[in-house]
């Protein structure tokens, strides 16, 4: 978790500032040599390095570092460790959109199953699992894929989605076929749950719709012309 939200800060100083790497170093970590660069300690002897282009557009690049040091450091504060692990970043080794969406998704997953009473937490497409908090087993696999059925095919009154309250399990659907399931041990607050799982669900809206594949272009499925009819 801590890795990837310092791959991600680190992402965002190089795309803003067209950097060409960003590094977490630490005090025996010697910095790299023959390239522009600039090191802003983070405290407790560690250091992010960062390599400059030769020529750069961007005007902003003092601000830039100073809110990125300020979340690294904020960073360590939260999860409370004396050392940020030592981790480079350079344009070539980003991950592409898919796999970025896919890591939030699971950050928001993990967060839920981290809940009290809750051991896992999946979402579900249809009858395709998405993502899920940690590996399914065996037990937990035919589980969320009887709890999706069941939600979508049982909606609530009033209502275009479905719920399904079970002594070990919670499910609710949203955004056309998509089912959110989060395993239980009983006994659980159901209205803490259904709450918790309703913002994660709102914050799911807006990163599903990334996995889709891009449409095909106006021209490629547009009418086709007609042929000249025989005079």
């Amino acid at each position: 978790m801590i890795e990837d939200e310092l791959r991600e800060i680190l992402r965002e100083l190089i795309s803003e500032i067209g950097a060409t790497s960003a590094r977490i170093l630490g005090e025996d970590t010697p910095p790299r040599t023959g390239v522009p660069a600039r090191t802003m300690p983070l405290g407790g002897g560690e250091y992010l390095s960062v390599e400059l282009p030769t020529r750069t557009n961007h005007t902003d690049v003092e601000a830039a570092f100073e809110r990125t040091v300020r979340q690294l450091r904020a960073v360590r504060r939260r999860y409370e460790v004396t050392r940020l692990p030592e981790i480079a970043i350079t344009p070539a080794s980003s991950e592409p959109e898919h796999g970025r969406v896919m890591v939030t998704i699971e950050k928001y997953l993990t967060a839920l199953a981290s809940i009290d009473r809750a051991s896992n937490a999946f979402v579900i497409r249809g009858s395709k699992l998405v993502a899920s908090a940690k590996a399914p087993d065996e037990v937990e696999s035919s589980r969320w894929e009887f709890l999706a059925r069941r939600a979508l095919a049982t909606p609530t009154p009033g209502s275009s989605h479905g719920e399904i309250v079970d002594p070990d399990a919670y499910a609710m659907t949203f955004w056309y076929d998509a089912t959110l399931v989060v395993l239980l041990a009983e006994p659980y607050a159901t209205d803490f749950i259904r709450h918790r799982c309703r913002q994660v669900a709102r914050e799911l809206c807006n990163l599903l719709p990334l996995l889709d594949p891009e449409p095909d272009a106006p021209a490629a499925i547009g009418p086709r012309p007609r042929r000249p009819t025989q005079q």
